[in-house]
């Protein structure tokens, strides 16, 4: 269309704030907005977002009222399309499982679950004195005779 130089108003002061760099976008959904938008203005020589009292904006809350309803006799000459997809990209996520890290833990953990013992008898001995001091309740390893946990366990097979 040629344009250059673009004003937009918004009645959402936190959009306006974020959009001009005042606030911070937080959660990943307004930070895909945020970036999405950012890259529009890009397009542009000079944009200027501009604050409007949501009382001067009361044509705009009625179209969005009316396109809101999705009754096309309501809306007469205007276009009414509902979008079916974000319009911004789906961010691929995927899930990795890390293997548990070994710890000061793991021996015990391995010992209450599986009675497992190291070969040498002194370490062996060693680790059923210190295990008989933890207690795994729930999942959760605790020490004796206090109630904050250690460690969430997984049983590993």
């Amino acid at each position: 269309m040629g344009v250059w130089n673009l004003i937009a108003k918004s009645d959402s002061k936190l959009v306006v704030n974020q959009v001009n760099g005042g606030f911070q976008a937080r959660g990943p959904w307004t930070e895909l907005y945020l970036r999405c938008t950012q890259r529009l203005v890009g397009k542009f020589k000079e944009v200027r977002l501009e604050c409007v009292s949501r009382e001067k904006n009361s044509n705009a809350d009625a179209l969005e009222k009316m396109g809101s309803q999705h009754e096309a006799v309501l809306l007469g000459s205007i276009p009414l399309e509902i979008q079916e997809i974000p319009s911004i990209p789906e961010v691929e996520a995927m899930q990795v499982e890390e293997a548990p890290k070994k710890t000061w833990m793991t021996p015990i953990l391995a010992y209450i679950y599986k009675g497992a013992l190291p070969e040498d008898k002194f370490k062996a001995r060693r680790l059923r004195y210190q295990a008989a001091r933890y207690v795994v309740y729930d999942e959760v390893l605790y020490k004796r005779g206090s109630n904050q946990p250690l460690l969430r366990c997984v049983d590993e097979e």
